[in-house]
């Protein structure tokens, strides 16, 4: 799950408002969940008068009528508050400034409610429920930790879902700017996040006509939304006494971009006419400097936004696509790098299930073998199940209960070593692993061998023999399993170990404990070098480096389709058409062929991959229904170690099940481990993988605590708002 982290967040982002939408339709009205309450403004009708006269200041008075689509989740969640954010600003200078003159609700039946002026700002529960019907106007400038909002703050008697409608009436001071060679009315007349849900703006801009320039001495102009700019129309009979500028954007034309979320008008004169409506405008900083230059530069630079953007996105994408181009030629050149650089077999033998065993190979070694070609290496977490069932099998240990009256438990089930090391000087024993190389792989000559060895050197292991007072002369053990002996002989008590006390010492034994799996570890090296498995020691290492680049690849090209597309979303870069989508294609595509052919980059001999294609297909087999709808194996040695790889393949509970159907033909023959039925019940298999977790927990504490400095040798075991803008 954690390797498909990015990808399932990529879905989740993907279709969260689909999510958000079904969550909404099905979940219970009187359920409260904040996040899906909203209050919005909806419909703004805008009228702005121009006011040119003694102590002015560049006024413009403004009357809006705002409808409030209220959607509160919850009965118990009522909105008590709405607002209409102000755009707070500096222009050359001068703050604009506004100055609340009233508001009132509009009723459904045309009738209207006058909102009294609120002499604090509302925070409170408490004073929501005391306060509706009031409006404050909060002057800022904006600091939430003085409790300062540039905007006009409507308190309302606990609205649920319905719609209300608000008349607003204020001042807007400095609006209208005056320099040297021209003038300015700059009129932010909606902004900010909010705007998305417009579903209509009409607007009057009404300049009287003693202070409108004449035609050829100002030039008018509009911003915002995608088109940029947005249409006006200019009349001298609509308002009489005034020229008015007309605006009129339905839903389709409301549409915005985060870079866009405004809709603006501006009026600029010049000429003879450069301060027909500034007389009594305030003193800004450029008040007696030439500007109307600069302001035409401005609005050509905006004008030439789209274009440009236009412009970028193109040539992003161009560069997109020979990117993604290099990235696949890359890919392939990266793969023929691989195999020009090493040799990789092919198995010599095709089969689907294997139904022998292939040979006395090391538990350990056999299950690192069966899924040494999986993409994420695979944690064996009954690798030490396995081998205590192997030295079960080959009569090195039994398990029995230390009082015959009570169930298997930890504390009930002892430890029997039977074997005892043979001293008697021999001549080392060859490995029962050691397989001959077949007709068609030539056996690497001694020379060949110990040159490798020199340049990996592996340690290699020597196997003592044992023999029983019972059965004599034992199976010799594998590397793995002799480690896993010696570990019960360490904390073996002559009144008997039981399971509790063998995990607590592995618990507490941290630096022991960890040895022993470094040991069991390193016996794949060991015996996939020294018996023909493995070309060379590193001989997953080019596996490793593959999927380190897979992982990368996948990486980069999940931030580009995720991350990088979510910030050119604010931007006028808006996706480049794709681009970034194509690059994290392109990304993800060499990570998968690269993944695809890195994890069978193995470095085995043909011998070895003759044997990997024999487990393999014994690991299918002990997996499938075949094992269990075939009564053609009968063979009791066979059984047994078909549950010793099953075990150490983490399927032990098919095998089982399998045996149990025949279990009555297998317990009454001489076998320790269908003798005892506890080595097939949940109780073993419960207590061996408790066994696993304490080694690897022991480890882990152990490699943990050296890498910090430290060493231990032992241990003892064991309120609703909303609005708008």
């Amino acid at each position: 799950m954690k390797e498909n982290f990015w990808i399932w967040l990529f879905v989740l982002v993907y279709f969260s408002p689909v999510i958000f939408g079904l969550a909404e339709a099905f979940v219970p009205e009187d359920f409260n969940i904040n996040p899906f309450d909203y209050a919005r403004i909806t419909d703004v009708d805008y009228k702005a008068v121009l006011i040119d006269e003694p102590g002015s200041n560049g006024k413009v008075r403004i009357t809006e009528k705002l409808t409030f689509d209220i959607h509160a989740f919850s009965k118990g969640n009522l909105f008590w508050e709405l607002w209409r954010a102000l755009p707070e600003k500096y222009e050359d200078g001068v703050k604009i400034e506004y100055d609340v003159l009233r508001v009132e609700e509009i009723l459904p039946n045309g009738s209207r409610t006058k909102y009294d002026h609120a002499n604090k700002l509302y925070w409170d529960d408490s004073d929501y429920v005391n306060g509706p019907r009031h409006w404050y106007h909060s002057p800022g400038p904006y600091n939430p930790d003085r409790n300062l909002y540039e905007c006009v703050l409507l308190y309302v008697d606990g609205l649920y879902r319905e719609k209300v409608q608000f008349e607003i009436e204020y001042d807007m001071y400095n609006a209208a700017l005056r320099y040297a060679d021209c003038s300015s009315l700059y009129l932010t007349m909606y902004s900010e996040s909010t705007i998305k849900y417009l579903n209509s703006f009409k607007a009057e801009i009404l300049i009287p006509d003693k202070d409108m320039p004449s035609i050829g001495n100002y030039k008018a102009g509009t911003y915002g939304t995608n088109s940029h700019t947005f249409n006006f129309t200019e009349s001298d009979f609509k308002n009489p006494g005034y020229h008015t500028f007309i605006i009129d954007l339905d839903e389709s034309e409301l549409k915005f971009r985060p870079y866009n979320q405004y809709i603006e008008f501006t009026l600029l004169s010049y000429g003879k006419d450069r301060h027909k409506f500034t007389d009594h405008a305030s003193r800004n900083r450029y008040y007696n400097a030439p500007a109307l230059q600069e302001i035409l530069d401005e609005q050509e630079e905006y004008d030439a936004l789209v274009p440009a953007a236009r412009s970028t996105k193109t040539k992003v994408l161009v560069i997109a696509i020979i990117v993604s181009v290099i990235i696949l030629f890359s890919t392939t050149l990266t793969i023929n790098k691989l195999y020009k650089d090493n040799t990789f077999y092919r198995p010599s033998i095709n089969v689907q299930y294997f139904r022998d065993i292939p040979s006395n190979l090391d538990p350990y070694f056999a299950a690192t073998l069966v899924f040494s070609k999986e993409r994420k290496k695979k944690e064996l977490k009954e690798v030490y199940s396995a081998l205590m069932l192997s030295l079960v099998r080959k009569k090195y240990i039994s398990l029995e209960k230390k009082d015959m009256n009570i169930d298997w438990t930890p504390k009930n089930t002892v430890f029997k070593i039977l074997a005892k090391v043979d001293n008697r000087p021999t001549e080392p024993a060859s490995n029962p692993n050691t397989i001959a190389y077949n007709s068609t792989t030539p056996r690497p000559s001694i020379m060949d061998r110990i040159a490798e060895m020199e340049k990996n050197p592996v340690t290699a292991t020597k196997i003592s023999k044992y023999y029983s007072d019972t059965y004599g002369e034992l199976e010799e053990l594998t590397p793995s399993e002799e480690a896993y002996l010696n570990l019960i002989y360490r904390y073996n008590r002559p009144d008997g170990l039981t399971m509790e006390q063998f995990q607590q010492r592995i618990k507490a034994d941290y630096s022991n404990t960890d040895s022993f799996v470094k040991k069991v570890k390193r016996s794949v090296k060991n015996i996939g070098v020294l018996h023909g498995y493995f070309q060379t020691v590193e001989y997953d290492k080019e596996k490793n480096k593959m999927l380190v680049k897979a992982k990368s690849s996948r990486n980069l090209g999940l931030i580009f389709i995720i991350i990088v597309n979510f910030i050119s979303h604010f931007t006028r870069l808006d996706y480049a058409y794709g681009a970034f989508t194509l690059i994290g294609i392109a990304l993800l595509l060499k990570a998968y062929k690269i993944s695809k052919i890195g994890r069978t980059a193995l470095l085995y001999t043909q011998f070895g991959e003759d044997e990997y294609a024999k487990w393999k297909g014994l690991y299918d087999f002990l997996n499938s229904q075949t094992l269990m709808n075939e009564k053609t194996v009968v063979d009791l040695v066979l059984w047994e170690k078909y549950l010793v790889y099953a075990t150490a393949f983490g399927i032990s509970e098919k095998v089982i099940k399998a045996l149990n159907i025949r279990c009555q033909e297998f317990e009454l023959a001489p076998s320790p481990m269908f003798e005892n039925r506890y080595y097939r019940s949940t109780y073993f298999r419960s207590s061996s993988r408790s066994f696993s977790s304490s080694v690897r927990s022991a480890s882990r504490s152990y490699s943990s605590h050296m890498g910090g400095g430290g060493y231990y040798g032992g241990g003892r075991g064991g309120g609703g708002g909303g609005g708008g803008h």
